[in-house]
């Protein structure tokens, strides 16, 4: 993030000496006159891009159990905000960056739609025209849905799309939403998978408790989601992340003789990841349009108002191996804003043993899932899970998490 004389990078130690910033961004600006006071920045891990968090600073590690991850790629953060070193952190999230460290770490944020805050305002640590195809989006990292509202309430009533035409003219918009369930109930849709990687004991027991606790209110109308088109657009998500093959990647650690992480490797080298010539770029920008078309008109074939589903495939894992991002990326391709909460519960080994019927993998990332899977060395780590809403329906997400926030938080 930008603040005016201080140093930034992408997770590269060549960025040190060259991104300085000579003013604050403008969402810093905006925090600083409403009276935040800046005291540190955090960890990020190499190239933005990881789920975790390290690089050539070190590894951050998660508060609840320093075996696991914080969570990436804005992990400095979550780690900071959770253990009580911060009220409020800002990361960005461009494929689940700010909604993995609060499910690692246990506490709340928002990644909402692309347009509705302003950017970082560095060079070298946000999209540039031409690769753009998906957007990242700054958000906040705190321990209180009430926080995630102040903070949207305080940056938006600056009206900061007066001084940029890149962003929506609109406020945080606090009228109570006209739920379309029957009896004016919230409608909600639960995604229990996402077709691709079949989450962990533990996030199931947690969606499962939660929804189970919903059932009691009377206050949701609550039906199944079928995950149609997730597995597509997770791998469209990966094809336009690295549009250059990872070329620029390279290019930066490569300058000073800094070698990429294992976590690095991985990212820039999936299926999908190549070098396109410009007239590729186009047709896949193509078929990137023509697949949210598609999402959005099964999203209102389903008629919910919000979607509940899992962050991850499972809670915050073992160090330096976290791998897949479908659960948070799908919803960056689709540009539909999405919070994570703490459900109260954590990851307990008697409760959440491996499964013990034998299945087939549905593909190498759950096939990874399960391998990875220790009950044991995850002991402690805390459940969260995520709440979606259609494009620009920001102010719908919390909303509906305040009511879901009257059954939290579970105990075990």
């Amino acid at each position: 993030m930008g603040l005016k004389g201080k140093q930034a990078t992408g997770g590269f130690s060549g960025d040190l000496v060259k991104l300085v910033s000579t003013e604050n961004g403008a969402i810093n600006e905006i925090l600083w006159n409403a009276g935040c006071v800046f005291y540190c920045k955090t960890n990020l891990p190499q190239s933005i891009m990881h789920l975790e968090t390290y690089s050539f600073w070190g590894q951050t590690l998660n508060p609840h159990n320093t075996h696991l991850t914080s969570g990436g790629s804005s992990g400095g953060c979550g780690a900071l905000v959770s253990f009580g070193g911060s009220p409020l952190s800002i990361g960005t999230d461009i494929g689940g960056s700010v909604r993995s460290p609060a499910s690692c770490c246990g506490i709340y944020t928002l990644k909402p739609t692309t347009g509705r805050l302003p950017g970082n305002g560095l060079r070298g640590c946000s999209s540039v025209p031409g690769n753009d195809a998906i957007l990242p989006t700054c958000g906040p990292l705190a321990r209180s849905s009430r926080d995630i509202n102040l903070f949207f309430d305080v940056i938006l009533s600056a009206r900061p799309w007066l001084r940029s035409m890149h962003l929506l003219p609109l406020p945080w918009r606090s009228e109570p939403i006209t739920w379309s369930g029957s009896g004016g109930k919230i409608r909600l849709g639960v995604m229990w998978n996402d077709g691709n990687v079949l989450p962990q004991p533990p996030v199931r027991r947690a969606l499962r408790m939660v929804v189970d606790a919903l059932k009691q209110t009377n206050n949701f109308d609550i039906v199944d989601y079928e995950p149609v088109y997730h597995k597509d657009l997770t791998l469209m998500a990966q094809a336009l992340y690295f549009t250059d093959g990872g070329a620029s990647v390279r290019a930066r650690a490569a300058a000073t003789g800094e070698p990429l992480c294992h976590l690095t490797e991985w990212v820039i080298t999936l299926p999908g990841v190549k070098d396109h010539t410009t007239h590729e770029l186009w047709e896949l920008l193509l078929e990137r349009d023509a697949l949210r078309a598609r999402y959005y008109a099964y999203w209102d074939s389903q008629k919910i108002d919000v979607l509940l589903c899992p962050v991850h495939y499972g809670p915050a894992q073992p160090l330096q191996t976290t791998k897949y991002w479908g659960y948070t990326s799908a919803f960056n391709c689709a540009d539909f804003p999405a919070c994570v909460f703490p459900t109260g519960l954590r990851v307990d080994a008697t409760l959440d043993p491996k499964d013990s019927e034998p299945r087939d993998p549905w593909g190498e990332a759950d096939t990874h899932s399960m391998a990875t899977y220790d009950p044991v060395l995850l002991n402690n780590a805390p459940l969260s899970l995520q709440l979606v809403a259609k494009r620009n329906a920001d102010e719908a997400v919390m909303q509906a998490l305040k009511e879901i926030e009257k059954v939290l938080p579970l105990r075990n």
